[in-house]
């Protein structure tokens, strides 16, 4: 730059001075500054001048992302619409170390908090979709679907509709990619979900699939080479000999005394009620309290339920003829799952007709007040831990009717028992919470879903090679951000 030349007065000495110094402070200054941009501005030292880059003389940079594509902004976008990517911001300290700033978006506000001074933060926004957004943005298919064999279409970016007892609901069908969700924690690693459907109160079931290692491929499918995808192997219920372990939750047949035998529908009924939990429910209750009660229960709807579907099956003149569709003790008897896979020999319907209504009030399992849209009194309320009397546990298994939405086959002698291809596929077994039947030997089975990927009802209750998978629904007024794909899965705001 050029100086002006000075006389020998103390007046243009001191000026020049202090030119030299404001100029040596500016240099250094540049010299250390880390750009933010390519891009650069200017400034007026004395009469020189010096380039600097925007954020260079900022303890704040912000970049708004949508699309994959990232925008620097100069106003903190609302939370209505964004949400702090708190994997991807950070702030750093004056010697370029990050702290330990919290960098989110919390309830409806942006959270920054933990700073220093002299602290720099780069913030990047993701925006927020909505249930209602995100139905918006797939295909939907509507009407009645053709349930004739396995799906091994990629339905990537397509939803089928239907209805079940609370309204219209969307799921998910095939060999998607785009059902991926990483929600709450367990054992200090994120959780991934696969979404089965948007329930017809607009809350989203979801389905268990593991931390860490079983993690999407970037392919978008599981990484099945191991069984985390599922909690444990676990018996479904530990005793077999009694129609009563079909149940989810169960009761103690009363035989009555002498000369006073309670009545074949009282039994059946006491067989049935809802006293004692099963030995599945009491391992998805422990993990529930474990992993989600404290930190995540303010996302799990409160009203959605699910379905064990314990009513007698009407289907007359089933494979076995000692079938005395009575439902308790060691009498033979077919559930209503039986009659929407099979035929009266067994085997599987030319066409299923699977369903997401649960037949009776008492088999639907929800919490205490749980309502329907219309603000009606919904489901058993038996949604709770310790045999009914304890805290809130809003957690269950699938039903063999979703697995079917979703792509499943019943596959006995139908040539169909491999389905690697639709979602819901593992390479491992694990339980559903529909009843099948108590067979003629004295077993009662539960349908599950096979290490093929087929659903199968071969295996009594008592196998403790079965997996378990959870069960969850999300509140439909949950934020989220991502398009549910591998590399940017839906991520609970």
């Amino acid at each position: 730059m050029k100086v002006e030349k000075l006389s020998k007065g103390n007046k243009k000495k001191i000026i020049m001075l202090i030119t030299i110094i404001v100029l040596a402070i500016g240099i250094i200054y540049i010299t250390n500054s880390r750009a933010k941009y390519q891009i650069t501005k200017s400034v007026q030292i004395v009469n020189g001048i010096v380039n600097y880059s925007l954020y260079d003389f900022q303890i704040l940079s912000m970049y708004k992302v949508e699309d994959g594509q990232e925008t620097p902004i100069d106003t903190m976008p609302s939370a209505e619409k964004y949400a702090i990517d708190s994997e991807r911001s950070s702030c750093k300290n004056n010697n370029g170390k990050n702290n330990q700033a919290i960098l989110k978006t919390i309830n409806g506000n942006h959270t920054i908090a933990n700073l220093n001074k002299l602290d720099k933060c780069t913030l990047y926004f993701n925006k927020t979709i909505t249930v209602t957004e995100l139905v918006a943005s797939k295909t939907t298919q509507e009407g009645q679907k053709e349930f004739t064999g396995i799906e091994t279409a990629d339905n990537t970016g397509e939803l089928y509709s239907d209805t079940d007892d609370l309204g219209t609901t969307y799921y998910f069908r095939g060999k998607v990619k785009d059902n991926w969700v990483k929600f709450g924690e367990e054992n200090g690693e994120p959780i991934w979900w696969r979404i089965i459907r948007i329930n017809g109160n607009n809350s989203i079931r979801i389905i268990y699939t593991g931390t860490g290692e079983t993690a999407p491929t970037s392919d978008g499918y599981l990484n099945n080479n191991t069984t985390g995808s599922q909690l444990q192997t676990k018996a479904y219920n530990a005793y077999y000999n009694d129609n009563k372990y079909v149940g989810y939750m169960y009761g103690t047949e009363r035989k009555g005394s002498a000369g006073k035998e309670t009545t074949p529908t009282t039994r059946y009924e006491d067989a049935h009620a809802n006293n004692y939990d099963s030995d599945i429910k009491q391992v998805l209750d422990t993990w529930y309290k474990t992993n989600l009660k404290t930190s995540y229960e303010q996302y799990i709807d409160p009203n959605a339920g699910f379905c064990n579907d314990r009513k007698i099956n009407t289907q007359a003149n089933v494979w076995w003829s000692s079938d005395t569709a009575m439902g308790y003790g060691k009498n033979a008897t077919a559930y209503a799952p039986w009659s929407r896979l099979l035929d009266s020999s067994g085997r599987a319907n030319s066409k299923h007709t699977p369903t997401f209504k649960c037949s009776q009030t008492e088999d639907t399992f929800t919490l205490p007040g749980a309502k329907t849209p219309s603000n009606e009194d919904y489901g058993n309320h038996k949604l709770l831990t310790n045999n009914g009397t304890g805290d809130n546990s809003p957690i269950g298994l699938i039903t063999i009717d979703e697995a079917v939405h979703a792509g499943g086959y019943y596959n006995r002698d139908n040539n169909q028992s491999d389905n690697k291809q639709f979602y819901l596929y593992t390479c491992s077994a694990y339980w559903t919470m529909s009843p099948h039947y108590f067979s003629t030997n004295g077993y009662a089975h539960v349908f599950y879903v096979d290490s093929s990927g087929g659903l199968n009802n071969y295996l009594p209750v008592s196998n403790a090679n079965v997996g378990v998978r959870p069960v969850i629904n999300i509140k439909a007024n949950t934020k989220f951000t991502g398009s549910g794909t591998a590399s940017n899965p839906f991520v609970v705001q």
